[in-house]
This record gives structure tokens, sequence and C-alpha cells, in this order.
């Protein structure tokens, strides 16, 4: 029997249960939506932006699905879960994601402050970068080997908005973070609480704060797609809808 804490379960891109595998039957869980009620975390607005892929995108995704299809009619060794990675990277990196980006932004720059946007690869936040600077030149890259003195500078307000990704999801904890924007989020519940997380610290400076959780949802997601983005949006509307002081012993 396992104790739990974890606010979510975690999952893959193929959807297998960690928690489950690892360690075993939960005996108890206190959830983020748990938390917002105690009023142990702040309440958030969740903005789901639809987006689709383009021809070559979905090209891309099913010569990937051909591949491994062709391994497996062939006895060859393949990962299953490898084909879902893939699948799933072209998602998170979706050029469209920007376009849709920009068009909220220009209409509610104010997203902007205390901000922290999380992207898949470097590559791919280069190629945001593009549109960033039409609306703030108070942003920076944090990325694995960026310098860990911008992060001080966010902190203190002198950078509105930080650029980042995955592998620095777990190391940032300032409270005035408001806005969150994920380009990417993995199947896992766990990365994406690490991500919203960070907007949903309590701000003494800030009583009344509420966050917003900016998401991006894929259109006309195909049986391999799994919903993985649908499954987040309805996880994300229900826990947005939470409001302290509903909690219950």
């Amino acid at each position: 029997m396992g104790l739990s804490a974890t606010p979510e379960r975690e999952y893959d891109e193929a959807g297998n249960d960690f928690l489950q595998n690892e360690i075993g039957e939960i005996i108890f869980e206190f959830s983020l939506e748990d938390a917002i009620k105690k009023g142990i975390l702040c309440e958030f607005n969740y903005i789901p932006l639809n987006y689709e892929l383009t021809e070559a995108e979905k090209q891309k995704k099913k010569n990937i699905i051909a591949a491994f299809r062709a391994k497996k009619e062939k006895g060859e060794p393949y990962d299953e879960k490898d084909m879902y990675t893939q699948l799933a990277l072209v998602n998170k990196t979706a050029i469209s994601k920007i376009d849709k980006f920009e068009q909220l932004v220009s209409s509610r720059p104010e997203l902007l402050q205390k901000c922290i946007i999380f992207v898949q690869t470097m590559e791919y936040g280069l190629k945001l970068q593009d549109v960033l600077i039409k609306y703030t030149d108070k942003y920076h890259t944090y990325y694995a080997d960026d310098e860990k003195y911008n992060l001080v500078n966010f902190s203190e307000g002198k950078i509105n908005c930080l650029l980042t990704c995955k592998k620095v999801s777990e190391g940032i904890d300032i409270s005035s973070v408001t806005n969150i924007f994920l380009f990417a989020s993995d199947r896992s519940r766990l990365v994406t609480t690490q991500r919203i997380g960070r907007a949903l610290r309590l701000d003494k400076t800030n009583p009344g704060k509420v966050a917003n959780v900016i998401d991006f949802v894929l259109e006309d997601a195909e049986e391999n797609d799994h919903n993985a983005d649908q499954e987040r949006k309805e996880w994300l509307i229900t826990l947005s809808e939470t409001r302290r002081g509903e909690y219950e012993e």
C-alpha cells in the first residue's frame, strides 16, 4: 500500500500510471483542488487556445506511425512509448500556436506581466521570441545554461517574463508569478501541476491574487493523440472552477 501527497496521478504519453505501477494503491490524496479550497493555493482562470496542425506536421505524424508499424510488421524491436513521445513532440512544437499567442497578447498585453512561458525546446523558443519582442522588451530566456541572476531579476520585477522549458520547471518558486503559458505540457498531470503551480503560490503583497493559465488545445485530435490536450483541458476547466472555502474534511 502506498501513501501519496502527490497532487495528481502521473501518466506518461502512452497513459501508463507510474504511481500505480511503482508504489501501489494510494490510500490518501491531497489534491490541487483541495489546496485551492483550503486557501493554500490561489484560484485561477483557465484560457484554452485552440490550434491546428499544418499539413506538414500532420504528414510528419503519419510518417512516425508508419515507421513504427513497419518495425512491428518486420518483427523488429520497438517501443510504443517512443512513438507516442514523438507524436506528442509534433503537437508541442506546432507552429500555429505562435499565431494564437500573438492574437491573445496583442489584445491582452497584461498577460505578459509576471509571466512564465513554457516551451518544449530552445529552437521553438527562438521562433516565439520573434513575436514576444513586439510586445515586451522586459523578458529573458531561462534555460539550463542561462545565468541564475535572470531569475533574481525576474523575482525583483526587473524582468516581466521568463521564457523557459521543463528543465527548470521545478526550480521556480516566486509568489508574484501570475500568468502561465503552456506551449508544451506532457500528458502527465504531474508536469502540468508543477508548471501551473508556479502561478498558484499565494502572494502576501497581493492577497486577492487570481492567476491565469493559458493552454493550447489541439482541434480535431486523431486517435493516436489519445486526446491528451482535451483531457488536460477538461481537468483544468474543472480545477479553475474551484473556489476557496469549499473544503470538506
